[in-house]
């Protein structure tokens, strides 16, 4: 009896070890071909790359990364993704419906193609055809990326902005942010007589003399511009901005709006294309390429990430580094294949020139995103870690905002790094989603001056 209860046992941990690698493993063959990218590189886990041997990153990680590398301002921590880094069957499987079903407007806005209008709720990747002739094929990934977003539903999200000098941290800002997305909401669709397809709220919180500013993003369906504002507590009223603004500094630092998560931009004011596929290094803090953020529910039915997953360091944080200041310590660094996607703004008075995103092609998140000025010459380069989230008794996994990202301005000596998920010094970011005490009527131009108290 005690054989066949130990037996029975066994067996029921299988079952569940199985459940939960059919949940998470979409793709069965993620872990062969990661090894066999690691073949092709000719590394492995635990090797580190750093000036002495740098020639075996070379065509691995873009130029402007490579260029510290061979100096010694930063070393690459090889590592491994200890799952299938990626959205779940589930996801995958509502895409794979849509089939046919969405083209492109005027804009080269998403439309339904049996009305020709914009569709008013879209759950799945609206383009799952990888089609390598469509000329098209940049901004229907981009705009799968865009949705992929939305399966959040409601968001809640701390982070930081944080100026680094030559001589370390200038400046943080501390920010707290909200998200409604409209399409791919986990509740089906939502109420919404205005056509939006998400709202944005960001509050600055610390430093004093910035504590307040609220900051609304409303974007269109019909991928129109996007109706922006900010509420400034030294003005006392709301002022409201144009779409082009979203290529200005964010509060003196080196990040742009547009800049948010690698691009949180409207797809629509880019043209993209899709110049090459390769496979690269990508950073990941080492937390994170061990297991995705396992959200927990909360009373009141919203999920919310643990506390305290991982500290975040950065070579500003370390004294007597001999590295860079913006050199992301806590990271490893995983193959990935990746889309090489040129975006050319539409805007003249957009204070980007063209960007080259490297694109994850599991994830259409940017890992990373090289910037040249009007000029045409090179000017920043993004690095970001992006955040798995998951959530739910069916395990969904959701790839939608940054762990952390760093941009770096090799035009001024400067950078910009931006803890999100994580501890850094003394502050921890958490996030939650799907919070019932969320709703849309909190993303108003009236609103923004109440939360700003």
């Amino acid at each position: 009896m005690a054989k066949r209860l130990i037996l029975l046992t066994l067996f029921g941990l299988l079952i569940a070890v199985f459940s939960f690698q059919a949940a998470m493993a979409y793709n069965p063959n993620w872990k062969a071909e990661q090894d066999q990218m690691f073949k092709q590189m000719g590394i492995k886990p635990g090797d580190v790359i750093d000036s002495k041997n740098w020639e075996k990153a070379k065509d691995l990680i873009p130029e402007s990364i490579l260029a510290y590398l061979k100096q010694g301002g930063i070393d690459l921590k090889i590592g491994e993704m200890k799952y299938d880094y990626g959205h779940d069957e589930a996801w995958e499987k509502a895409g794979e419906a849509n089939r046919g079903k969405y083209g492109l407007g005027n804009r080269k806005e998403i439309v339904d193609r049996a009305t020709g209008k914009f569709p008013t709720f879209v759950y799945g990747r609206p383009f799952p055809d990888e089609d390598k002739d469509d000329p098209n094929l940049g901004i229907k990934l981009m705009h799968n990326k865009s949705v992929d977003r939305g399966r959040a539903g409601m968001m809640y999200q701390d982070c930081a902005t944080v100026l680094v000098g030559q001589g370390g941290v200038e400046r943080a800002l501390y920010n707290q942010v909200w998200y409604y997305f409209y399409w791919a909401h986990p509740d089906g669709e939502q109420q919404n007589p205005n056509n939006y397809k998400f709202a944005e709220m960001i509050k600055l919180t610390e430093p004093y003399d910035l504590a307040g500013t609220v900051v609304l993003t409303l974007r269109h369906l019909d991928g129109s511009p996007d109706l922006g504002g900010s509420y400034v507590p030294a003005l006392r009223r709301v002022r409201r901005t144009s779409g082009s603004n979203r290529s200005d500094p964010f509060f003196g630092s080196d990040i742009v709006v547009d800049d948010s998560g690698g691009w949180g931009g409207q797809d629509e004011s880019m043209t993209w294309k899709v110049i090459d596929e390769k496979e690269v290094l990508i950073p990941k803090s080492h937390w994170q390429a061990d297991s995705p953020d396992l959200m927990v529910k909360q009373p009141n039915g919203s999920w919310k990430g643990k506390s305290n997953v991982g500290t975040l360091k950065f070579g500003c944080d370390e004294k007597n580094t001999e590295g860079t200041v913006w050199a992301p310590l806590h990271a490893v660094w995983v193959p990935r294949k990746v889309y090489l996607i040129e975006a050319t703004p539409i805007d003249p008075y957009y204070n980007y020139g063209k960007c080259l995103y490297y694109i994850d092609k599991k994830t259409l998140m940017p890992v990373y995103k090289i910037v040249k000025n009007k000029a045409g010459e090179y000017w920043k380069t993004l690095i970001i870690d992006q955040y798995a989230q998951q959530w739910g008794d069916d395990k969904k996994q959701i790839i939608d905002q940054p762990g952390w990202y760093i941009v770096l301005d090799d035009k001024s000596h400067h950078a910009t790094v931006s803890p999100v998920r994580g501890t850094w010094r003394d502050w921890d970011f958490p996030v939650s989603i799907m919070d019932p005490n969320m709703n849309s009527r909190m993303f108003t131009f009236e609103n923004i001056a109440t939360m700003s108290k």
